[in-house]
């Protein structure tokens, strides 16, 4: 594994690595306290119920990994034992430090009423449908524009790269505490890629 990045704030460090041969995991999260750590694979889109995706239509035809992104967030926070400030901090950082995103989706959500974004079709996908691409990024601009009229404020983030968008939120209602919630959503489109 090679490291790609890491960011480190007061005793709390979160480190990214890529597999280059691409055997396992494409990435994994490294998040550190003092001197523990805990890492968590960063699976890339074809798998489904790792991510827990919103606005999916396709059917998963990759081995279930039997956790969530989320549930893996959280167990990070379990065991290196954060408060709630470290695990807003943490957890904030992550989107938008280590990876490359865009973020404060919710004051511009046009932005995905007509948005696709091409990735490379995967062998045991089949090419998708634009249309069928264009209507799910819609949802989720009928989605984020819902919110707002509704007053709820989460963060959307848009992490461009790997063709997703993440919903972060506070489920907790005590200020002294934050309970993680995240649901990501699938905004790329796979298609075949054709060189002239």
């Amino acid at each position: 594994m090679e490291k790609i990045k890491k960011v480190e704030f007061d005793s709390l460090a979160i480190s990214l690595y890529r597999n280059i041969d691409k055997t396992d995991y494409d990435e994994i999260l490294v998040f550190q306290k003092g001197s523990k750590f805990y890492a968590i694979p960063f699976l890339s889109n074809m798998y489904f119920d790792f991510w827990n995706f919103k606005n999916e239509t396709e059917k998963s035809k990759f081995a279930n990994t039997n956790t969530t992104f989320e549930k893996e967030l959280n167990n990070s926070a379990l065991q290196l034992n954060l408060s709630a400030d470290e695990k807003q901090q943490i957890f904030i950082q992550l989107i938008t430090s280590i990876l490359n995103t865009e973020d404060m989706l919710e004051k511009k959500p046009e932005l995905f009423n007509d948005f696709v974004l091409w990735s490379p079709r995967k062998s045991k996908y089949k090419d998708e449908e634009g249309n069928n691409c264009l209507e799910r990024t819609s949802k989720l601009y009928k989605q984020i524009v819902e919110d707002r009229k509704n007053g709820i404020r989460p963060s959307y983030i848009l992490d461009k790269e790997n063709g997703r968008v993440y919903k972060l939120f506070n489920d907790s209602k005590n200020v002294n505490e934050y309970i993680l919630r995240i649901e990501t959503y699938r905004v790329d489109c796979f298609t075949t890629l054709y060189e002239m």
